[in-house]
């Protein structure tokens, strides 16, 4: 009897394991996560929406453009039911939200104060993979010396600093298994891919010219070489 026990704890083990196995698939960039609002980033890794979009009243806006999604308030349903039996709502703090899923497209909160932004801004994963890429832009006012020019000589008869805005594109990954997030760098992309000897050694050998033009060319080469499997809908 006890062998006979022991073969089938270990038969339902080995079930239990192939059904968890087949409930999981590889991250691609063109997998569709479940949309819905993550708490945290093992809600967003297990793809697992901490609440689904029906379950809440939430002011959200989203731009295709830029790839940024900004949220003005979230309201939770709450469990218990008044007496009018009316749907009651909790408010939640914006400030609490790991990200967001817009039409299976996950976005990351950014933070508030670096951005001076009076609502909170998500930005979407451009890349998702082991290693997902995500950017946002802002403006800032820079100093820039302008000239006037002599219609004539076509020499500079006054100069002066005037404002100008400009645009920065901030450029940012996000490791899947493990939710560390950092600068999208030349530098910092090497710690995150020694896993993989050969592009480490390309990467390393990339001019200043050569990483603007190739390192995201190379992310997307880690990415196709080394999956990740996510869990399914």
């Amino acid at each position: 009897m006890k062998r006979i026990f022991i073969i089938l704890s270990l038969s339902i083990c080995v079930n239990a394991l192939l059904i968890a196995q087949g409930d999981m698939v590889y991250l691609s960039k063109n997998f569709k996560f479940q949309d819905g609002i993550f708490l945290s980033f093992e809600d967003f890794k297990n793809n697992k929406p901490t609440y689904k979009w029906k379950e809440v009243l939430a002011g959200v806006h989203s731009n295709p453009q830029n790839f940024l999604a900004q949220m003005y308030g979230l309201k939770v349903e709450m469990v218990e039911v008044s007496e009018e039996k009316e749907i009651q709502y909790r408010n939640v703090d914006l400030e609490s939200i790991w990200g967001i899923c817009l039409d299976g497209i996950p976005y990351i909160r950014l933070s508030r104060e670096e951005l001076k932004k009076e609502n909170v801004v998500f930005a979407g994963m451009k890349l998702r993979g082991k290693i997902c890429y995500y950017e946002y832009e802002e403006f800032v006012i820079e100093k820039k010396e302008m000239s006037a020019y002599n219609p004539v000589t076509g020499y500079p008869f006054r100069t002066k600093d005037v404002d100008v805005k400009v645009k920065l594109i901030h450029q940012n990954m996000l490791h899947f298994e493990t939710g560390e997030t950092a600068v999208f760098s030349k530098e910092n992309f090497k710690e995150w891919i020694k896993d993989d000897k050969r592009l480490y050694e390309t990467v390393s050998e990339l001019s200043t010219q050569e990483v603007e033009d190739k390192l995201f060319k190379c992310l997307l080469i880690y990415d196709d070489r080394n999956l990740v499997k996510v869990r399914k809908k």
